[in-house]
């Protein structure tokens, strides 16, 4: 197997790993603006899937996935795989590219360390490092950092609907690109919310039900705040749609994402 071939096998295992992870999270949140179950994260979609029959396996697949989704962002961030270039946006895009590397590698040890394989202890690196810089910075000023780069990624999402960016990843002669274009909207704008409410969250300091004190809001607290919010069911059921179709939108890259070795 060539480098350029494996390269491709590693992104889109990553995108559809991706893709299962939001699908159970839209499902639950879905359930949980019906009144019939409680709304989950990303974390939570893990135990649920080890919960399944063949579990164990079903979890393994998923961090052989989600590792070669950080394989293929780290190529993105620092070889420039999709040609955002060095100017001030191209390296604000690589940047947080980088930031998805680091966020999926922490989700796929936290699975490893479902399955046995590694130290439970490790999950609290994170909060132990913006411990660290909390020191450092300052709590309030640590806080505004952590709340503006939340805030840019939802902003990012945004963009992305708004200028149809997304659109030339795709291989347009192949992917069906009408209904693209819809879930594209669809699932970003849902996400983008998600990482707005995280913004808000961290900067108002509010935390949630599965928020450990010096860690971060979790998707799973979004969704839990959103539902305490006036019109929160019918809000919770809007927004778990979109997740849904998030992870249809990762589906798709998984299938019709031009995917190339720089």
């Amino acid at each position: 197997m060539t480098y350029s071939t494996w390269l491709q096998a590693a992104a889109r295992a990553g995108y559809f790993s991706r893709g299962v992870v939001y699908g159970i999270v839209g499902f639950f949140a879905l359930l949980a603006s019906l009144g019939t179950g409680n709304s989950t994260g990303t974390k939570g979609a893990l135990v649920t899937l080890l919960s399944q029959p063949f579990g164990t396996v079903l979890v393994a697949v998923l961090v052989a996935g989600l590792l070669g989704f950080v394989v293929w962002r780290l190529v993105q961030a620092f070889l420039d795989a999709d040609n955002q270039g060095t100017d001030l946006r191209g390296i604000v895009v690589r940047l947080a590219l980088l930031g998805s590397a680091l966020t999926y590698g922490a989700l796929a040890l936290y699975a490893l360390g479902l399955l046995g394989l590694l130290s439970s202890g490790g999950g609290k690196t994170m909060s132990g490092f913006l411990d660290a810089l909390a020191g450092i910075i300052g709590l309030d000023q640590l806080a505004l950092v952590l709340s503006l780069v939340l805030f840019c990624i939802a902003v990012a999402h945004w963009w992305k609907v708004y200028s149809g960016k997304y659109s030339r990843h795709f291989d347009e002669s192949a992917a069906p690109m009408q209904a693209i274009h819809v879930i594209s909207a669809l699932g970003l704008s849902a996400r983008g919310v998600v990482f707005a409410l995280l913004s808000a969250m961290v900067w108002l300091g509010i935390k949630g039900p599965s928020t450990a004190e010096g860690e971060l809001p979790t998707t799973q607290d979004a969704l839990s705040y959103i539902q305490q919010l006036p019109f929160g069911q019918i809000l919770l059921f809007v927004l778990a749609f979109g997740l849904l179709i998030y992870a249809v939108y990762s589906f798709a890259e998984a299938r019709w994402r031009q995917v190339s070795a720089p």
